[in-house]
């Protein structure tokens, strides 16, 4: 059972449900998000939902970048593509 950003800073976890059903929530939630049209999205993703998001934002000309968190969550931020390219000081 893991813990699925919903919102910002906002955590939901589901006893009693599977891995399949919490898949559905996270990539849900964040189409949400991506549908709202929203600049700038940052999440902890499982692997298994970032494939399913990036057909997802490709559609509504997003740019996705996944990066690895370790134990099988990505970092993942979605922004959109029009926008300028998020630098980091590295």
């Amino acid at each position: 059972m893991r813990k699925i950003e919903i919102v910002d800073d906002l955590r939901l976890r589901f006893p009693g449900r599977d891995a399949e059903f919490d898949l559905g929530v996270e990539v849900g939630a964040v189409s949400v998000l991506i549908a709202q049209g929203h600049a700038l999205i940052q999440r902890q993703l499982s692997q298994a939902a970032t494939e399913q998001l990036r057909t997802i934002a490709e559609h509504f000309r997003y740019v996705m970048v996944a990066t690895d968190a370790g134990t099988g969550v990505m970092s993942v931020t979605f922004t959109k593509r029009s926008r300028r390219p998020l630098l980091r000081v590295v």
